[in-house]
């Protein structure tokens, strides 16, 4: 994949999802703020999905369109009654020689872009795992706990909260509260310098609070917002996500370790100032706050014991909020087409821009721009990539005048591959004929003097250099010198099936576009009706024509519908034509320096015989 449209694809993504998840952030805090029912638990899955969504919405390969905006107002199409008439090329100059350094090298804002998120990511990705080191260093670090109360309590409050897989109990020097780590084969490790000051009810309040912790599986949910801060580290509504869920868990904890165990919250909240303020490292969960205003939120929501919103205000929130999450993207509406008005016959000569490849015979040459009349029949031509075609409307049945002939092709050009060089000063050239193929590098009569030097039909390849000329027989050269422009044929080729795809699509298109036009002669010819119908007071055809009317608008909606999915379709092509574009700029040079190299061996190895 070209790494400018990666670039350009991943940014627009990003921006995209940044932008739904501050309207999705906005809503989950009012409803969080507006509705001090609302329990925990929710409180701690609604921020999930801010999260997730960021997520899924970064990843997510076709986002949900919003037909929200306007329809941008379309000017009257003139109805053009086309005569035939051979298509006219427009073949645009293309400098010779080695691409300019400023053009070779240039870097793509959008690369750029893509390089400080890389680097954004990497620096979060090694903090993570930084912290995951530290993290191992404590388990490894920590001994088995050999207190039989500690035991019994741990033993009993997992066989009554029905926990299967009961974590390994261990002491540490290096904690200050009791800390869950690892989701796989989970530690719970306690401090060593308050186990045995703690009271029995203490210790199992705070075994109670891990156990939940584990029991709701919150050590495999928190990768999600930690992915989300990976991903999106600029964003602070990353970082909102995953502080808030982060505050919902423990407090959803503190909930279930009050419901269950009928202590007083005031009792659990000197628990938690005892605990005080501890960051515990990735991927772990520690029984103290992270912060002291996430202590002094934890102890403010002791007081509030409310019970939880009742199932259908729930399934309504949750409703709204999983809505908000799902990637959509904000398009106008399609546009109904106006009434055609008819413009007198014009004769219309299609241009078609084809970028045809240049080499030189020497690096130290500067090219000039090829005579005009030149055949470019060259398959090294860079189809441009065409813009998706205007909705067409059918013409007005007029006779046109009669097409022009076509110009004449110079005789014995057939199959002539042209790399329309003629080099300022020296002039420069190189014609090599093999069979009915020539390709070369020079002005058109170049070909009519190496076709001189061709003896029957065997391949033959004339060069003039510095004022002199030479021809080249051997077979090895002249192979090594077609090998040498493969690569841009094969490219030609790619180019070739790519503008075959694309004109195609554009033939579908031109298909619904004159669809679009009969519907808007049809809703033309109603609007007269409506009109006359209303002078006339006639109020039930005028509910009739109202009916045709919607049902028109309806099928245009439809077309329009289908014009934009063709649309989209052409921009990966148009995106590849582009990637062929820069690798043929590249074989160009590979090409020109080749072709000098061999052509320089054939002269001093005597090969080419002067003239």
């Amino acid at each position: 994949m070209d790494l400018v449209a990666l670039a350009d694809g991943l940014l627009s993504r990003l921006l995209a999802v940044g932008l739904q998840s501050l309207l999705l952030a906005a809503l989950v805090w009012a409803l969080c703020r507006y509705l001090p029912r609302l329990d925990a638990r929710t409180r701690a899955w609604l921020w999930w999905l801010v999260a997730s969504q960021m997520v899924v919405g970064l990843v997510w390969y076709a986002p949900v369109a919003l037909p929200l905006l306007p329809a941008e107002p379309v000017a009257a199409p003139v109805v053009v009654a086309m005569a035939a008439e051979p298509a006219t090329y427009a073949v645009p100059e293309m400098a010779a020689g080695p691409v300019p350094a400023t053009q070779a090298s240039r870097l793509d804002t959008g690369v750029l872009l893509l390089a400080a998120w890389l680097a954004g990511v990497a620096v979060m990705l090694a903090n993570t795992l930084r912290h995951a080191w530290r993290l191992h260093g404590l388990v490894r670090h920590a001994r088995p706990c050999r207190d039989r109360r500690v035991q019994a309590l741990s033993r009993a409050l997992a066989q009554r909260l029905g926990v299967v897989a009961a974590p390994e109990l261990r002491v540490s020097d290096a904690i200050d509260s009791p800390m869950l780590a690892r989701p796989w084969r989970p530690v719970l490790m306690l401090p060593a310098s308050s186990l045995a000051t703690m009271g029995d009810d203490d210790l199992r309040m705070a075994l109670h609070h891990e156990l939940a912790h584990l029991q709701r599986r919150d050590l495999w949910w928190a990768w999600m917002p930690a992915l989300a801060q990976h991903l999106f580290f600029f964003h602070p509504v990353a970082h909102l996500a995953a502080r808030e869920y982060a505050f919902a868990r423990e407090v959803a904890c503190d909930a279930a370790v009050l419901q269950d165990e009928q202590h007083a919250p005031h009792d659990y909240g000197r628990l938690l100032v005892k605990l005080g303020v501890s960051t515990a490292p990735s991927p772990a969960l520690a029984g103290a706050s992270p912060t002291f205003r996430i202590l002094k939120r934890r102890l403010l929501m002791l007081q509030h014991t409310a019970s939880p919103l009742r199932a259908g205000a729930l399934a309504l929130t949750i409703g709204l909020v999983l809505l908000g999450a799902v990637p959509y993207q904000v398009t106008a509406r399609a546009p109904v087409a106006p009434t055609p008005a008819v413009a007198p016959t014009a004769t219309i000569a299609t241009i078609a821009p084809v970028a045809v490849a240049t080499a030189t015979a020497t690096p130290q040459a500067r090219p000039a721009v090829a005579p005009r009349g030149v055949a470019a029949a060259s398959p090294y031509a860079v189809p441009a990539s065409p813009p998706p075609p205007a909705p067409a409307v059918p013409a007005v049945p007029k006779v046109a005048p009669p097409a022009p002939p076509a110009p004449p092709k110079p005789p014995g050009h057939a199959g002539t591959h042209v790399i329309n060089i003629d080099r300022e000063g020296s002039g420069d050239a190189y014609v090599l004929i093999d069979g009915n193929e020539v390709t070369m590098a020079g002005r058109s009569d170049d070909i009519v003097t190496a076709r001189k030097q061709q003896q029957g039909n065997a391949p033959v390849l004339w060069v003039r250099q510095d004022g002199q000329q030479y021809v080249v027989r051997d077979p090895d050269t002249l192979k090594r010198i077609k090998a040498a422009h493969a690569p841009m044929e094969a490219l030609g080729a790619q180019q070739g099936k790519l503008g075959e795809a694309q004109g195609a699509l554009g033939e579908r298109q031109g298909d619904l576009g004159v669809k679009q036009g009969e519907l808007g002669v049809k809703m033309s010819a109603i609007a007269t009706e409506q009109a006359a119908a209303a002078m006339r007071g006639g109020e039930g055809r005028q509910v009739e024509l109202d009916r045709k009317m919607e049902a028109l608008a309806r099928e245009q909606e439809a077309l329009a519908k289908r014009q934009e999915a063709l649309a989209r379709q052409q921009e990966p092509l148009a995106r590849q034509q582009e990637a062929l574009a820069r690798q043929q700029a590249a074989a160009v040079v590979r090409m020109q320096r080749d072709v000098d190299r061999l052509v320089g061996e054939a002269i001093r190895s005597g090969k080419a015989q002067r003239l």
